[in-house]
């Protein structure tokens, strides 16, 4: 039921909703590290850093999927 509630709401209110939202989203072709002034390479470099330290963490936690 909340979902086709969901989508009512928003088939309703899209046309009011999408362009203002549009207008203030709209960055174009654009990228994370043109957006943060920063190197490409060490943009790659963090996101690749934090991805390891994820799975270190996660791997630690314990909350990988057991085996059936």
């Amino acid at each position: 039921m909340g979902f086709l509630t969901g989508a009512v709401i928003y088939g309703l209110t899209y046309q009011q909703v999408f362009p203002a939202i549009s207008a203030i989203a709209n960055y174009g072709g654009t990228t994370m590290p043109d957006l943060w002034n920063l190197s490409p390479f060490l943009t790659v470099l963090v996101f690749g850093l934090m991805s390891l330290l994820l799975f270190y963490l996660i791997d630690r936690a314990g909350w990988q999927r057991k085996e059936k």
